[in-house]
């Protein structure tokens, strides 16, 4: 496990690495990206993503709206965007609960 309290995607390919020696690490760098090119992808082009016992990845629609530029107090208009939503599945969450519990 990793000291700090952010797990970057170089403590991952680090992670990968040290139990998959034999594969070069170019090689898990690639793969890695591919992976995230690929869910990146996805959820630009509007399908969700669901990794089982992990969570799930899900774009909302978000109506424009009139909002206030908190330095000045004006009035601004926000167009409508994109979103994702995140969700972590039931497994995950009795997971960290769980650990939390016994430290």
């Amino acid at each position: 496990m990793v000291d700090n309290k952010n797990y970057v995607k170089s403590d991952l390919i680090n992670s990968i690495q040290l139990k998959y020696d034999k594969i070069p690490l170019r090689d898990i760098e690639r793969i890695i990206d591919i992976i995230f090119k690929h869910l990146t992808n996805s959820l630009a082009s509007g399908s969700s993503i669901e990794l089982r016992n992990f969570g799930c990845w899900r774009i909302k629609n978000m109506k424009p709206k009139i909002a206030r530029n908190p330095k000045t107090g004006e009035k601004i208009s926000v167009g409508e965007k994109k979103k994702i939503y995140w969700k972590s599945s039931k497994v995950l969450n009795q997971r960290i609960n769980k650990s939390k519990i016994e430290t």
